[in-house]
């Protein structure tokens, strides 16, 4: 390094021919004017780069690849203005194409008077040592078997993992995973097989968790994880479950079909402990709890953690038979427009009727649903069913009405929601334009692009697109106009305390004013007394919902209800809302 370095102030300052020390030098030596353009090429350069003399003397630098170009000018110009720069590495291409690493010193080239009038380059090849080095660490840091972190690399990532907890007042889980029957495998197939079930249970493992989290194998079956930065416990489950899932699916190895399971462990940062030992024998303890409970299963140190941990899984097990046994209903809860006190529409609202814990509300289930997957498939049935209800009204002499229908972020990216859709006007015959699919504000943010043609598709279709929980996420006003939204729906935690709180006052009529400038309806969730649908009257709301206006009723019930209002209305009674 210090003979590079040497060389080049030698070439710079004495009175040595530079050709001569460009020729003879063992290292690829090079000059560029101020232009960047090569006025000398040694042949140890010609060796390197694979260009010959002629075919670059006189021509731009053909080294450099494309993304490194803004680089290579900034240093340009730090030689150009005087500046040495001693054993820089960058990556440079070859004749070929190869990319490689360099290890470089630059120097300014100056004339009789000191005007600097090009720059000097010695460089070499260090592509072979920077190898080693990575070997070297990777040797330090990592599984020789998997590639996974090894220990001293997992405690690394734990302590970034538990400080940035500390700042934003998250959690950090830690995952004890122990094979259940991997010494079975390992003893009657070998340990090539059994090495190679490791490294597809790493490779499984690594699906299963966010770039962010840390897989580590810390020895024989044993995988430890670090799930960071969550905002709660309830994130840790559907993790869990996955991981059973994938490893209980069957691996094919060198022609053998092998299924395996594991007993796991989970201990929480801060609640179980503030260290990383602390956390690991814990973790280990809930793991062996996990094992005496017939192994195959997941444990939390926090006995608590297990009751809810338990009841997510028999409520994911009982949405599977749900559908299938038809178990689910949906309810309906009318909207009412405020300028004339009409029923304009329903809001269908899903409801699990368990044939063992009886009605199951939404909050409970929905989540579930949403992070197995099953939300789809019931989704769908929502969709399908919504309609031909709407058309089962039609039938029966109820006027039209808007049909409302969530669809969950999980249907949008995993679903076929167009086509789900668009089959379920055709077979029951639906108005399109009486049906509105309201999304959460975090569904048209998300993956845009992929989204935006989503939406495209289904306003093809004729469908109203509404956005629910309006206020609570990013209220841009710009995906407004690229999703060409008809319905803003004012969320209830904004609506619930709209006669005392001035703050949500302002925060109402200052959307019902955004939505009427933009050629937006309104409607106002959770509307449940009557101060509250005054003051909504006052802002000129378009529509409401809530108790205080009717509760959500069977399909049923809300012909009786329509058929109520029909006949009072006939006999001059006031049907208006409450």
């Amino acid at each position: 390094m210090q003979l590079r370095a040497q060389a080049a102030k030698g070439v710079a300052r004495s009175g040595l021919c530079p050709q001569t020390i460009i020729r003879s030098s063992p290292f690829a030596i090079y000059t560029r004017d101020r232009r960047g353009i090569v006025t000398a090429w040694n042949p140890a350069a010609e060796k390197l780069f694979g260009w010959r003399a002629e075919q670059i003397l006189g021509k731009p630098l053909l080294t450099v690849p494309h993304d490194k170009e803004q680089e290579t000018a900034e240093l340009r110009d730090r030689v150009l203005s005087g500046e040495s720069i001693i054993d820089l590495e960058v990556q440079r291409q070859k004749q070929d194409g190869t990319l490689f690493d360099l290890s470089t010193t630059l120097a300014p080239l100056r004339d009789a008077s000191g005007t600097v009038t090009g720059y000097l380059a010695i460089a070499t090849d260090i592509t072979a040592r920077k190898a080693a080095e990575q070997q070297v660490e990777f040797l330090a840091y990592r599984d020789v078997l998997t590639g996974l972190p090894n220990r001293l690399l997992l405690q690394d990532r734990f302590g970034q993992a538990i400080a940035h907890a500390e700042r934003s007042h998250s959690k950090v889980a830690l995952v004890f995973l122990d094979l259940d029957n991997f010494k079975t495998i390992n003893d009657s197939l070998g340990h090539a097989v059994g090495d190679a079930l490791l490294r597809e249970i790493a490779r499984r493992l690594g699906e299963c968790v966010r770039e962010t989290d840390t897989i580590s194998r810390q020895g024989g079956d044993e995988f430890l994880l670090v799930l960071s930065d969550l905002a709660g416990t309830e994130a840790i489950p559907p993790v869990l479950l996955k991981i059973r899932e994938r490893l209980q699916s069957p691996f094919t190895v060198d022609g053998h079909e092998l299924t395996t399971s594991a007993s796991i462990g989970v201990a929480l940062y801060p609640d179980d402990g503030r260290d990383f030992e602390t956390l690991l024998k814990k973790a280990d303890t809930a793991m062996y709890r996990a094992k005496d409970a017939g192994r195959n299963h997941y444990r939390f140190f926090d006995e608590q953690m297990n009751v809810e941990a338990v009841e997510h899984l028999h409520l994911k097990s009982g949405l599977r038979r749900a559908l299938a046994q038809g178990e689910f209903e949906l309810y309906y809860q009318p909207q009412f427009e405020l300028a004339s006190g009409r029923v304009v529409g329903v809001e269908a609202l899903l409801r699990w009727h368990h044939p063992e814990a009886g009605l199951i509300p939404p909050a409970r289930f929905i989540p579930v649903a949403e992070d197995s997957g099953l939300i789809v498939p019931i989704g769908d049935w929502v969709i399908q069913e919504a309609c031909r209800q709407a058309m089962a009204w039609r039938a029966a002499g109820l006027p039209p009405l808007i049909m409302a229908v969530n669809l969950s972020a999980v249907q949008f990216r995993r679903g076929e929601v167009q086509q789900t859709i668009a089959q379920a006007l055709q077979t029951t015959g639906f108005d399109p334009h009486l049906l509105e699919l309201e999304l959460t504000e975090s569904v048209l943010i998300g993956d845009t692009e992929t989204v935006l043609s989503s939406v495209r598709q289904l306003k093809q279709l004729g469908v109203k697109l509404s956005v629910d929980d309006f206020g609570t996420g990013y209220s841009s006003l710009s995906y407004l106009k690229r999703f060409d939204v008809d319905k803003l729906k004012i969320d209830q935690s904004f609506v619930r305390d709209l006669a005392s709180d001035p703050d949500d006052a302002a925060i109402v009529r200052a959307i019902v004013q955004m939505a009427g400038s933009l050629n937006l309806r309104t409607i106002a969730e959770g509307v449940e007394d009557a101060a509250t649908l005054a003051l909504l009257r006052e802002f000129s709301c378009d529509e409401a919902q809530g108790y205080h206006l009717a509760r959500p009723m069977a399909a049923q019930a809300f012909v009786d209800f329509m058929t109520h209002r029909a006949g009072a209305s006939s006999s001059n009674e006031k049907v208006g809302m409450p």
